[in-house]
């Protein structure tokens, strides 16, 4: 009996455990290998009848030797600055300036969190409106201050850039709600100590301050690097890619290959690419917030 007690008590932790596995195994793991073993043979969604051809790394050359490839890759690394740099610094700004009392403070925190309400496809479907280059409201703003109207969507120098715009507009309350959580459980000595010493509140934030957030910042340079390195509902949504593929980008590339041109291999070596970009983007950035710990626990 006590024997058969024992069992069941080392066999509980590994059946609740089980669940998870088990939808780990089918929504993780078995599309990430099956999009391997595509990576490496030809093979078209349109022809059913047309048996998998093994063809190596030849799918991953071909790749690499597209310029179409290259194009979505520059297209998502401007992407990935404009949108990353941007959403870090609006939300840093909007951070330190609720990290006081004022009034009405409440209902302006709500507004400020609401686009995280938002789902990314219906805003994109507002941005697209706004943006809209005969009745959008961006451009009557721009006319309002003696500008002219813009195809915003439809010019290849703004198309991209005001995606961007879109996908900063949805990740600011993110990066603010981390950085203004991280404001309020910095300690008060260190403060304290330098306005007795004279600091300006420029030195307090350089040498207080901001030392203090770099393990936050570095988990939103993690979270934003790798979320505008995939985007693809905004683009889909926004300009499908256009104008002329000036905003393709390697999510929308991959989706591009295998939804409307059926070559599951070529599209499989783009998520193939994104995932290991992703995989270094993490490694890098947690290797950098362990030897800070290192460093705050010397």
């Amino acid at each position: 009996m006590d024997e058969h007690m024992s069992k069941r008590k080392w066999l509980t932790p590994y059946l609740m455990l089980l669940p998870m596995l088990l939808g780990l195994l089918i929504l993780v793991y078995f599309p990430l290998l099956s999009t391997l073993f595509l990576s490496f043979v030809r093979y078209f969604l349109n022809r059913p009848n047309v048996a998998m051809q093994f063809v190596g790394f030849r799918n991953y050359a071909s790749v690499f030797a597209n310029t179409d490839f290259w194009q979505a890759f520059k297209n998502t690394l401007i992407f990935m600055v404009f949108s990353t740099s941007f959403s870090i610094l609006l939300g840093l700004g909007t951070a330190i300036l609720f990290n006081r009392d004022f009034p009405g403070k409440n209902v302006l925190l709500s507004l400020v969190l609401l686009p995280m309400m938002v789902a990314p496809v219906a805003s994109a479907l507002c941005w697209k409106f706004l943006f809209d280059g005969q009745w959008g409201a961006v451009n009557y703003f721009v006319q309002l201050l003696g500008g002219s109207k813009q195809a915003w969507l439809a010019d290849p120098r703004f198309a991209l850039f005001a995606v961007a715009v879109a996908d900063v507009w949805l990740y600011v309350p993110f990066v603010f709600l981390v950085l203004y959580t991280s404001l309020q459980v910095i300690p008060s000595e260190p403060l304290e100590a330098a306005l007795i010493d004279g600091a300006t509140g420029w030195q307090i934030f350089i040498r207080v301050i901001f030392p203090l957030l770099v393990p936050s910042f570095v988990l939103i340079l993690i979270i934003r690097l790798v979320d505008t390195l995939r985007v693809f509902d905004l683009v889909y949504v926004m300009t499908n890619g256009g104008p002329g593929g000036r905003t393709v980008t390697l999510g929308f590339l991959s989706y591009e290959w295998i939804f409307r041109h059926f070559n599951m291999g070529k599209g499989s070596v783009v998520a193939i690419f994104i995932l290991g970009s992703v995989i270094l983007i993490s490694w890098y950035f947690i290797r950098v917030l362990q030897s800070q710990f290192l460093e705050q626990a010397k």
